[in-house]
């Protein structure tokens, strides 16, 4: 009921409207539905492109189930070419190199033609080789921590005669890859694996052990066969354990301060010399008390000899000279000499403990830690504790905490160079979205043109209402100064008023009667008119 009262009222309105009016609102309607359809069809439409092509029915199958559950739509093309939608592409090859795809087939669009009729082969195989520098370094900047990655790739050249000598030819395609990380972040030695494997798929006839992969710092990061680095020096060392380092002084910060509010630096010394070492240690046994002067005995021989003879020297018990036996010699009055001997040798032992160790190189000797806080206080921390957060962070002892540590609060610098940025973002948003703007503008300039025409129509109307209440006012003043003759009419009116009203049920009552008096009515007007 309520539906109809108000499309009753709508269509009562619509009515009153003027001509024009309604055929500006109707060409408005028919705009902001035109532009609402145009829209929907813009914003569902998708584009798709491939990502990898060439690639094995079985792989194929593997890769559209892992679409699937990560719920990114897709379609399949026949020649094992797999194509997600545009806006999607570089974030899903990405994912997918990071799980292994592909193990066979390639990574990249075949060239289109878009180089120019005046192209030569040369130049488009250069242009084709631009193009896919941009889209591998585009497809590793969406890894984990990856800020950029610049990527050079060397094509090797092909055999162009039949007899021509390849052991003088160079070798194979190969490439390199500079990887800058985010601000605490560190490229993992997966990351790496999976930017080797990236380039590799993207380019024929390329083996992976052909890429190599770097930091913003020059370490070589390239995983062999067996997925550790070859030939980490002293340097690229320290620098690992120095980045570990500083993304554990982050970890402990970070809470307090915020994403880029903190910054830190970490200079280590790694020691690479291998030691080894031999420690023995000596321990006597347990003793009684201080005068015991026994020990272990591990070996001990005595002997003993006694004898009497005659001439022999008489004296006193005593030692000879250069002997190490004890003689004791006593004279009997008949001059014979009675003498006895005894000797021991005793082996005493202590304990012995003796140790090796063997020290792998890669231990840090040193280490000095800088951190830099955003702001012109430290906030709710004191520099003592922000140092005694990082010294325990670290393994650096409390006591040398002053002298390794150091912690500065100042307000970083900002850029110019950003708010550029903003302000060019929004530049080239209204230069690729113009023609939007323009149809909403439209829309809004045709929306406000109607309401003011009805707007205008509503105060004539008013206008016309107060102009006609303001005409019959005077007449009622007038009036109100007659109340005599205003009386007179009055009852005049209620009697013709009764009259007619009698008349008028009379006729609905005897309308053959009613129409006779009228028929003699006109009749006798006519004889009247002609007499």
């Amino acid at each position: 009921m309520d539906l109809k009262e108000k499309f009753s009222e709508l269509k009562t309105f619509a009515a009153k409207l003027d001509r024009k009016v309604k055929i500006i609102s109707i060409v408005l309607a028919v705009v902001i539905i035109g532009g609402a359809v145009a829209a929907a069809l813009i914003l569902n439409h998708k584009e798709y492109v491939p990502i990898f092509s060439e690639v094995s029915e079985e792989e194929a199958a593997e890769i559209v189930g892992k679409l699937q559950e990560d719920g990114v739509d897709y379609q399949y093309k026949g020649g094992g070419t797999i194509l997600v939608e545009k806006s999607q592409a570089d974030s899903t090859r990405a994912n997918l190199v990071y799980e292994g795809y592909p193990k066979s087939g390639f990574t990249y669009d075949i060239f289109t033609q878009n180089a120019g009729g005046m192209a030569t082969d040369s130049e488009k195989q250069t242009y084709k080789l631009y193009e896919l520098q941009n889209r591998i370094g585009a497809t590793i900047s969406l890894f984990n921590g990856v800020k950029d990655a610049k990527v050079t790739i060397a094509l090797g050249e092909e055999q162009k005669y039949v007899l021509e000598d390849t052991s003088q030819t160079q070798g194979g395609p190969s490439a390199s890859v500079v990887v800058t990380m985010k601000s605490g972040a560190e490229l993992e030695q997966k990351q790496a694996a999976a930017i080797q494997r990236l380039v590799a798929k993207s380019i024929p006839d390329m083996q992976m052990e052909n890429v190599a992969v770097f930091d913003e710092n020059g370490i070589d990061l390239t995983a062999g066969e067996t997925g550790q680095n070859a030939g980490t020096t002293e340097a690229e060392l320290s620098r690992i354990v120095e980045q570990k380092i500083e993304q554990k002084v982050i970890n402990v910060l970070l809470p307090f301060y915020g994403d880029g509010n903190v910054k830190v630096s970490a200079n280590g010394k790694i020691n690479m010399d291998k030691v080894i070492r031999e420690t023995t240690t000596y321990t006597t046994p347990d003793k009684i008390n201080q005068n015991d002067k026994t020990g272990i005995i591990s070996h001990e021989q005595g002997s003993t000899s006694e004898g009497t003879g005659s001439g022999a020297a008489a004296g006193v018990a005593g030692t000879e000279e250069n002997a190490d036996i004890t003689e004791y010699n006593q004279q009997d009055g008949a001059g014979n000499e009675n003498y006895n001997s005894t000797t021991y040798d005793r082996d005493y032992v202590i304990n012995q403990v003796k140790e090796q160790t063997e020290i792998d190189p890669g231990v840090m000797d040193d280490l000095t830690v800088s951190v830099s806080v955003n702001g012109e206080t430290f906030g709710e921390l004191t520099g003592n504790e922000i140092r005694d957060l990082v010294a325990n962070a670290t393994g650096i002892a409390v006591e040398e905490s002053a002298q390794k540590i150091t912690v500065v609060a100042a307000p970083f610098y900002e850029d110019e160079s950003d708010t550029k940025t903003v302000s060019a973002k929004a530049k080239n948003f209204l230069r690729d979205s113009w023609w939007i703007l323009a149809a909403a503008a439209g829309a809004l300039l045709l929306i406000l043109i109607v309401f003011l025409i009805i707007r205008r129509k509503i105060r004539k109307r008013k206008a016309g209402d107060e102009l006609l209440q303001g005409e019959t006012i005077p007449d009622l003043s007038i009036q109100e100064n007659e109340q005599d003759n205003i009386d007179i009419l009055n009852m005049k009116n209620g009697k013709s008023r009764e009259l007619r009203e009698n008349i008028r049920d009379f006729a609905e009552t005897n309308p053959e009667i009613s129409a006779q008096m009228l028929r003699s009515w006109l009749n006798g007007g006519e004889q009247d008119g002609r007499n």
